[in-house]
């Protein structure tokens, strides 16, 4: 089988700003001091609402959990933009893990350029995984035909990268 050779022309890593929380670690410890607060605050509103302790308890925990998956997914993951010769690829990394969300062959991009979301919906296309990091406004959007449809990615990419992604596309 041949093995495809990509020249890596560009890559950079997008970031949300971390604030309070920096690390797995801390999300870690705080959800540990949550589970102790949900104990206590359980115990406290079981007596005065007169509800089962499971029903109160497990409302609790599923909202601690809901807190804990929400700060992992959009305060602690990462994406990695890679422009090669071939392709560009978007890898989703959280802590040591890291997984390809996309693959967009260079050749299928229709748009690389400023967010416009009246192209958007002139090609009724549909966005795809969240890949971006702060508004959707200050975005670069890619377009591209992906299994016959036309799909967008958003993407928060610094200026060297953004100038080599849609220098192809300027009009």
């Amino acid at each position: 089988m041949e093995d495809v050779v990509y020249d890596v022309i560009a890559t950079q890593v997008a970031a949300p700003e971390k604030k309070h929380i920096r690390s797995e670690g801390a999300l870690y410890a705080l959800l540990v001091l949550g589970a102790l607060l949900v104990i206590g605050l359980g115990n406290r509103l079981q007596a005065w609402l007169g509800l089962p302790p499971v029903l109160v308890q497990g409302v609790l925990y599923a909202l601690l959990l809901a807190l804990g998956y929400w700060v992992l997914r959009f305060r602690l993951t990462s994406h990695r933009y890679t422009l090669t010769d071939k392709a560009f690829f978007v890898t989703r990394l959280t802590g040591r893990s890291e997984k390809l969300i996309a693959e967009v062959p260079l050749e299928s991009i229709e748009y690389a350029g400023p967010y416009d979301g009246a192209r958007l919906k002139e090609l009724g296309c549909r966005l795809g995984p969240n890949v971006r990091a702060g508004r959707i406004e200050d975005t670069t959007m890619l377009i591209y035909r992906a299994e016959g449809a036309w799909q967008c990615l958003c993407l928060s990419a610094q200026e060297e990268l953004k100038g080599k992604l849609t220098e192809p596309w300027k009009n």
